[in-house]
């Protein structure tokens, strides 16, 4: 079974969140989302944070206080001793959170916006820039494809090791060291375009899809402490 769970970005109640953030955390996190120099970038990797400990706690009964998290060599989190994988994104005012125990998962979410899609012509193969360009909307259609090879790439967990052009996506699934990797795409929002990459073939009846709102994670945040967890 594959999870995903999302909430919005607002800025109520910011004061106490952050100081219950400082206190909840450990010293490594905090000093992570405190480097950020806006509330929002730090607030949405607090938020992701929740969202993972609340899917964990809720979804999949653990114990979020006996469990460690620690980073492969290519820094990409992981739990130990456990086959639960995750992965977090955010853009603009929505955060994500995608959890399973069935191989390695990618997620990754982008705002549609007007960019010039010229300046990304590297970053695709020549059958996915015509489909971009040759698209009913344009914009959609590049994030899109953005967000499918994003997620296969945090998937994959080499991050930047892996060129966004040295993969081609055909028909929602895509080859990567070897590994094959399946996408589905996620409406969580008009205005976003969400896509979660997997080793598995993903079907609706084996994914739940939860909106989570913020005083629902800050209330849930504000009673657990996660300085062995984060």
């Amino acid at each position: 079974m594959t999870h995903l769970l999302f909430t919005y970005l607002t800025d109520e109640g910011n004061d106490s969140f952050f100081a219950e953030a400082k206190h909840r955390f450990s010293t490594e996190f905090v000093n992570k989302f405190s480097k950020y120099k806006r509330w929002q970038d730090a607030k949405s990797t607090i938020l992701g944070r929740l969202l993972l400990a609340y899917g964990l706690k809720n979804l999949y009964q653990v114990d979020i206080n006996n469990l460690k998290m620690n980073f492969s060599k290519d820094k990409k989190p992981f739990l130990e001793n456990s086959s639960i994988q995750f992965n977090i994104s955010h853009s603009n005012d929505v955060i994500v959170c995608a959890i399973t125990s069935v191989g390695d998962i990618g997620v990754d979410i982008e705002k549609i916006s007007d960019i010039n899609i010229h300046d990304f012509i590297d970053q695709f193969s020549q059958s996915e820039y015509e489909a971009i360009i040759s698209s009913s909307n344009v914009q959609e259609q590049f994030y899109r494809f953005w967000t499918q090879k994003e997620a296969i790439v945090k998937a994959n967990g080499s991050g930047l090791h892996i060129p966004l052009n040295s993969f081609e996506i055909n028909n929602h699934q895509a080859t990567v060291a070897d590994q094959c990797y399946f996408l589905k795409e996620i409406p969580l929002n008009p205005q976003y375009i969400c896509n979660v990459a997997t080793q598995n073939i993903i079907s609706d009846n084996v994914m739940t899809l939860t909106s989570l709102n913020t005083e629902l994670i800050t209330g849930f945040g504000s009673c657990n402490n996660f300085k062995s967890f984060c």
